[in-house]
């Protein structure tokens, strides 16, 4: 995947996320793939789901991309919203 690329495909969350998750300390563009990959994640979570449903369909998310969920949390944490 080209990050000129104007979508993220789902086959494409899981590597991004363990491209850029090890370097968003360092690296100002990884940490904002990782925050936009958590925006997505959170999305696909809660369409068609009520608040209720919501932290067990974003853990069915990370599964099906393989994402770690504490890595997952962590950022999302981070986000302010």
């Amino acid at each position: 995947m080209s990050l000129a690329d104007d979508r993220i495909e789902d086959h494409d969350i899981g590597p991004l996320w363990a491209e850029h998750f090890p370097k968003i300390g360092e690296n100002g563009s990884s940490k904002v793939i990782v925050l936009s990959l958590v925006y997505i994640i959170e999305d696909k979570a809660k369409t068609g789901t009520t608040d209720a449903d919501w932290s067990d369909k974003v853990l069915q998310q990370l599964r099906l991309f393989g994402i770690p969920s504490d890595e997952f949390w962590e950022i999302q944490s981070t986000t302010n919203r």
